[in-house]
């Protein structure tokens, strides 16, 4: 092979490692959670690492704080001071640890020939995928099919016009939260049965409809990888680097 081109393979083979290695700093410094009250103190949402929230609870004062016709808006107002919290949290974390210099680092290794700039990160060297059993077929049959893959991904992809939306319910339906991924939507309470709960039983509603919301979100998000799964992306994928580290099947 080329040795100029095996070159520019290695530049590009850097230049990826570095640019992982700012993802993957970035992702570790990223606030994992956040919690947030209401303006009046009657809901306290706590998120999880996902973006959802991991616990809804009413205080124990909650109907003197709040109107039962207006609890579900409370819950929203609640989670929206949990997610500003948190994008706080992310642009303090930005500004310690000076992601920009560094992504402008990455960006000018990107744009110049040569050993690319050091990026100040820590060397991160993931092991790659055991390719000594891959048998590859000809360059030809890999490619088209991985063409007929990467249409049919894009076929998937038109077909979602939005992500998929996830209801759970409480107990005869009085309190109904439906989330999609990364965000609570709506969260609707009967203001008639919420009107003679106190929060142990308001909470255990919280907890049932969060619950059943989360369970259906991750069946939803299942269905939609095993949609994907008959592509066998990561078998085409292996038969390509098994041809690329085999310089003589580049000419088959």
């Amino acid at each position: 092979m080329d040795q100029e081109f095996l070159a520019g393979l290695q530049q590009f083979q850097q230049q990826a490692q570095n640019l992982q290695n700012l993802m993957t700093d970035m992702q570790n410094r990223m606030p994992q959670g956040g919690e947030g009250t209401d303006a009046q103190g009657a809901v306290t949402v706590r998120l999880a690492a996902d973006g959802i929230p991991e616990s809804i609870k009413a205080a124990s004062d909650w109907q003197r704080r709040q109107g039962p016709e207006v609890i579900g808006a409370a819950v929203l107002d609640a989670y929206g001071t949990a997610m500003s919290a948190r994008m706080e949290g992310v642009a303090r974390a930005f500004d310690q640890a000076d992601w920009q210099a560094t992504a402008e680092q990455v960006d000018r290794s990107l744009a110049q020939p040569g050993p690319p700039p050091a990026t100040g990160l820590p060397p991160a060297t993931p092991p790659g995928p055991d390719l000594r059993y891959v048998v590859p077929r000809s360059l030809d049959e890999v490619t088209e099919d991985a063409l007929s893959a990467l249409d049919a991904v894009q076929q998937m992809a038109t077909t979602v016009a939005e992500p998929p939306r996830a209801v759970g319910r409480s107990t005869a339906h009085r309190v109904v939260i439906t989330v999609t991924k990364g965000a609570l939507l709506s969260c609707e309470v009967d203001p008639q049965w919420a009107a003679k709960q106190t929060s142990i039983g308001l909470n255990q509603a919280f907890e049932e409809a969060l619950a059943g919301a989360r369970s259906q979100l991750g069946e939803l998000e299942a269905a939609a990888e095993d949609g994907a799964g008959h592509l066998q992306l990561d078998s085409l994928l292996h038969e390509a680097l098994a041809i690329l580290s085999d310089p003589r099947r580049l000419a088959e």
